[in-house]
């Protein structure tokens, strides 16, 4: 009796610290929740992502106490926590406050800007990039490249040329835009997250894009644009790539790193200043 009282001893220990924290994320605002926000660890390249309806479950078992949770959604202010803290309420709700901004509007004369086309319009199909999409939002990974105008800018789309799209079902798409910092992507300078669905039905000869012209996305000098493919999918699917320019990648919140010698075909179209 002594020893199944041990073992019922340890295998209750075992599931008192078993860090398996479920919750939701609501904006403070109006209680409503925050679709597909990435929930994950500062500089570590873990976490989880929550699903359409801001539903979450993260494991924590393996994560060091002092480390920072952090969950970072365009329009809204971060939400920070040691593990240690986060970890002492299950379930969890996650509120993120929205931030207060004011964009100054800016009058487009035409006679003053022209259109152009900036970044990676490669639609090659021999340098490719394959995102992994087989294990959903346990995997989030985002890949950028970096942009530069010396002129003040307004993007009015962002497009993705595909080497390869064979998906039964549509795929969601996150869009981020950064400033630069040390020559890598840094804050988040978007007011609102940009998600947008895709099937082949949408593409036009291989590219898909995105109307962002009502979002007044006005920037100058360096910044990057990156995407992030939403949940799990069989389908097979790549971006067309180019030699010799820079691409980024990182996993939820770790490190940015630089893409070898090739970049994802991400590019935009811009009204920039004469």
């Amino acid at each position: 009796m002594k020893k199944l009282n041990f073992l019922f001893a340890i295998f209750a220990f075992a599931a008192f610290h078993a860090q398996t924290i479920s919750g939701i994320v609501l904006s403070k605002e109006d209680n409503t929740p925050i679709p597909y926000a990435k929930i994950g660890i500062m500089n570590d390249g873990s976490g989880i992502q929550a699903d359409e309806n801001g539903k979450f479950q993260i494991q924590l078992d393996n994560v060091s106490k002092d480390k920072e949770l952090m969950v970072d959604v365009p329009g809204y202010k971060q939400f920070r926590s040691s593990v240690e803290d986060f970890a002492k309420q299950n379930p969890h709700t996650i509120y993120l406050y929205e931030k207060v901004t004011n964009i100054q509007e800016v009058v487009i004369v035409p006679n003053n800007y022209k259109d152009k086309n900036m970044g990676v319009n490669s639609k090659s199909k021999s340098v490719m990039f394959t995102p992994n999409m087989e294990k959903g939002n346990s995997v989030v990974e985002e890949t950028a490249v970096e942009f530069s105008s010396s002129k003040k800018l307004k993007i009015t789309k962002i497009n993705i040329n595909f080497s390869r799209f064979e998906a039964t079902t549509p795929i969601k798409v996150r869009y981020t835009i950064y400033d630069e910092k040390d020559g890598k992507p840094n804050n988040l300078i978007l007011n609102k997250d940009i998600i947008a669905t895709i099937n082949k039905d949408k593409l036009d000869n291989s590219t898909f894009s995105v109307d962002v012209s009502g979002e007044k996305i006005w920037l100058q000098g360096k910044f990057f644009v990156g995407i992030q493919f939403i949940g799990q999918s069989d389908g097979k699917v790549a971006l067309s790539g180019a030699l010799f320019r820079s691409g980024y990648y990182r996993s939820f919140y770790g490190n940015w790193e630089k893409i070898g010698m090739a970049a994802p075909a991400i590019n935009i179209d811009v009204k920039v200043k004469k």
